[in-house]
């Protein structure tokens, strides 16, 4: 009975690491956003992409933004998008 229960207790830890996302940056230069189409993709969803120093990004995040990430499904990583200056790249919501 305990050696069941190890077994299903070993399957459910490989499996949890297995669906773990890594998170990466992705160092990019200014105009990034606009010539990837990474801009277009964000604005399809109704929101627009800004830069933000890293020092802002909780405050930006209390008032509703959101970091901005380029996701991988097959490698399962999302990648946060950052300038070499250290700024960040992050979302919200388009005013109508």
């Amino acid at each position: 009975m305990f050696e069941l229960a190890g077994l299903a207790y070993d399957l459910v830890k490989d499996l949890a690491k297995y669906l773990e996302w890594k998170e990466e940056d992705k160092l990019v230069d200014f105009r990034w956003p606009e010539y990837s189409g990474f801009s277009a993709k964000v604005a399809e969803a109704g929101k627009s992409v800004f830069w933000s120093k890293p020092d802002l990004v909780q405050r930006r995040m209390h008032e509703g933004c959101e970091l901005a990430y380029e996701v991988d499904k097959g490698k399962r990583v999302r990648r946060r998008i950052v300038l070499r200056d250290g700024l960040v790249l992050m979302s919200k919501p388009k005013d109508n």
